[in-house]
């Protein structure tokens, strides 16, 4: 957390050499070292709250999706493809939903994905100019996710699936718990209308 601001190298990296050395953060201050750790750690100050009971959903018989050959899908009446990919993160495919009173299935999505993610920071700088944040093209959506931690990322009965890609050598690696698949409770009222009628004594409430 103590950047180094304006200091730009140019390096040949098959030859291993430095081509370019350029310095234009001279007077720009370097952070001090106190208090730029934002990770928390046991010895910081408790937040002044009052301490939050948890929450937790159960599913007696377990959730209402299946999942084959690792990805494929099924829950209610729709159907689709899941994937981890190494540039696009997340890929969903072939959704298919069936209708719910005649059975019939239509298709709703051949595929759908975060292809290009780009926020430029707009700083025409030379230390700032190229990066951009989670730019899916220049690092990989796939490449850069971390593990998901069981009872703290997802909840009882989510499905995990782990990426398989390769490095920049060639190489083959695992990125485990990369997604995770799981039911939410999605019964809590969005709206509410009542009417009251006052003459007659009736109550008619709509969620």
């Amino acid at each position: 957390m103590r950047p180094l601001e304006g200091l730009v190298m140019t390096v040949d990296v098959d030859r291993r050499e430095v081509l370019q050395f350029s310095d234009t953060g001279k007077g720009i201050p370097i952070p001090g070292r106190a208090n730029t750790d934002y990770r928390f750690r046991p010895g910081n100050k408790p937040p002044e709250m009052e301490r939050i009971n948890p929450i937790s959903m159960e599913q007696p018989r377990g959730p209402s999706f299946t999942v084959t050959d690792g990805h494929l899908v099924k829950w209610a009446n729709w159907e689709f493809h899941l994937k981890p990919d190494q540039r696009a993160g997340l890929v969903v495919s072939r959704v298919v939903v069936r209708d719910s009173e005649t059975g019939a299935a239509r298709s709703v999505m051949y595929k759908g994905f975060p292809s290009e993610l780009f926020v430029p920071y707009m700083d025409a700088d030379e230390g700032w100019y190229f990066k951009s944040y989670m730019d899916a093209g220049e690092f990989g959506l796939g490449a850069t996710a971390m593990p998901l931690v069981p009872l703290n990322d997802c909840p009882r009965n989510a499905y995990y699936m782990d990426g398989i890609f390769v490095s920049a050598d060639g190489q083959p690696f695992v990125q485990s718990n990369m997604i995770c698949l799981f039911e939410r409770y999605a019964g809590d009222a969005a709206w509410r209308h009542s009417e009251l009628t006052v003459s007659s004594g009736g109550q008619e409430v709509r969620n």
